[in-house]
């Protein structure tokens, strides 16, 4: 299946709400800072749905970017990279 970034971008939020319960509402957030309260263990749970539902291996994004790119917005333009 082939996903537009407004998708990926999509599909993040809801991961992260599913997995933590926190709404991330702005592209821009690093899910990395601390204010958003999230867990570092929930990260395994986050990249493990992203991997399963998008049939890649998700946690790659983390090989050939530094921090900024667990901003929503970043993360889906690294996740359309690994789809094609």
């Amino acid at each position: 299946m082939k996903y537009s970034k407004q998708e990926l971008m999509e599909l993040i939020q809801q991961t992260v709400y599913e997995v933590t319960k926190i709404h991330v509402k702005q592209m821009d957030t690093n899910l990395l800072d601390t204010r958003l309260l999230i867990h570092p263990a929930d990260f395994l749970y986050i990249f493990d749905i992203l991997e399963k539902k998008l049939n890649v291996p998700a946690a790659d994004i983390l090989k050939n970017h530094d921090y900024t790119v667990m901003q929503v917005d970043a993360m889906s333009e690294a996740l359309l990279e690994l789809l094609h």
